[in-house]
């Protein structure tokens, strides 16, 4: 068991590392561009407007990941093809009215926001060029998802893997103006990261036309859309993108009280959560290996071999992430320095991170646990929990001890950390008690 989870958990580790890195790329070189705090700032505000539109978008990959991996583990192969059809179509119909939404909305949510002067300006710019190229980052999540449902990791790694090596070099020679091209900052990143998106989708094309994928959808074959295909990825995933939601809710809400204490405070925020970003790569690795195999076993009619899939990934990946954990509560200071040479948002973020450390095997063992539920395509009591903690627990928290309690930023970094304790004891006793078992898709 152990074997298998790792032969899945390990290539998912390091392709969403890469997928990670080139918004890491993007904050490390943009905190050493001009003032650091205002790019830095432009950037979260870009990026976190791409992740309002996340949860939909992953919660349908979700239901879509959960009907694969049932109908791989059933043998229904054939089944599981036309799954793949189904949600491909679906995310290329979304992807045209978001790409056009963020186009021409973006710019005045980000003012809502509390962007201002030159934040606004540059966030606009970083956001353009981001929804200009959306469609094709859709195209490579739904291609990452169906491959790895079938329980192909590695595939997805390589396609990280080129995109990522061509958006460092792209961001370094877009931000900074070098070898002839044009100095463009944030603007710059944006369009590298962007241009990214558009050569991982061009070789998914080609590896699709090669058929060298285990899950091949064929786009123009002459059969109707599965609308009960993707009733149940709806049925699935909805209350998943709900789930997910509950993140990008948080952290719209959490915004403006964060800017109450500065921009400097706002790219400290901004630092901390990405050097966190990279902690989570064996949770969302493990993640990957147990919502697989809960599904594949599950399809397979072995209930018990899912469940011990399941508590064996969280079993490694809190074995990981307290490794994690320790260099970020012995190393905070060094970790933010990685990111900016700004004294004052170094000293801030690096009470993030170390604050952050404590919280790591916990929030490992809430990702595979509930990987293992979505895979199920249990997906309702997830999202309840998410929302009790993450919104009410977390926000509420937020305020009292920032404000009435006096703690300012620190108190909001506190609140973060017993929101992630709570949340991972109640999400254990929803998964021991087992009803995820019974699920029928």
């Amino acid at each position: 068991m152990y074997r298998r989870l790792l032969a899945l958990a390990v290539p998912a580790i390091i392709s969403n590392l890469l997928y990670t890195s080139h918004i890491i790329a993007d904050t490390a070189m943009l905190g050493r561009y001009g003032e650091a705090d205002v790019s830095i700032a432009a950037l979260g505000l870009g990026m976190l407007l791409m992740f309002m539109f996340f949860p939909a978008v992953a919660g349908l990959t979700t239901g879509a990941v959960a009907l694969i991996a049932r109908r791989w583990g059933e043998g229904r192969l054939r089944s599981a093809q036309s799954v793949g059809r189904d949600s491909l179509a679906l995310m290329l119909a979304l992807s045209i009215p978001i790409s056009l939404l963020g186009l021409t909305a973006g710019p005045h949510v980000i003012h809502l926001l509390g962007a201002k002067g030159d934040v606004l300006v540059q966030g606009t710019l970083y956001i353009r060029a981001l929804f200009a190229f959306y469609p094709f980052n859709l195209i490579i999540l739904t291609y990452h998802g169906l491959q790895r449902a079938a329980g192909d990791t590695r595939t997805p790694m390589y396609v990280d893997i080129i995109t990522n090596l061509y958006n460092i070099g792209m961001n370094y020679l877009l931000i900074f103006g070098k070898f002839g091209f044009p100095e463009m900052g944030v603007l710059g990143a944006g369009v590298a990261t962007g241009t990214a998106y558009l050569l991982g989708a061009s070789v998914y094309a080609f590896l699709h036309a090669r058929k060298k994928l285990l899950v091949t959808p064929r786009i123009f074959a002459r059969r109707r859309i599965g609308w009960g295909n993707i009733k149940k990825m709806f049925r699935i995933g909805m209350p998943a993108g709900a789930d997910m939601g509950m993140w990008t809710i948080s952290s719209l809400l959490l915004t403006p009280m964060i800017f109450h204490f500065g921009e400097v405070a706002y790219s400290a925020y901004q630092i901390g959560f990405r050097a966190e970003a990279i902690a989570y790569m064996p949770a969302i690795g493990f993640g990957v290996a147990s919502t697989t195999l809960a599904g594949q076993y599950l399809g397979a009619r072995k209930s018990k071999m899912a469940e011990r899939a399941v508590l064996s990934a969280t079993k490694l990946v809190m074995i990981a992430m307290a490794f994690i954990g320790i260099l970020m509560i012995v190393l905070p200071g060094g970790i933010a320095r990685l990111f900016t040479d700004d004294a004052g948002v170094i000293e801030l973020a690096a009470l993030y991170i170390f604050l952050m450390g404590f919280t790591e095997p916990a929030l490992g063992a809430f990702f595979t646990l509930i990987g293992g539920m979505r895979g199920a395509g249990y997906t309702r009591v997830p999202m309840l929990v998410n929302f009790g903690c993450i919104v009410v627990l977390r926000l509420s928290l937020s305020y009292i001890l920032a404000f009435p309690v006096g703690l300012g930023l620190k108190g909001i970094f506190l609140a973060m950390l017993i929101d992630n304790f709570v949340r991972v004891g109640i999400i254990y006793t929803v998964f021991r008690r087992g009803r995820w078992k019974d699920v029928k898709v």
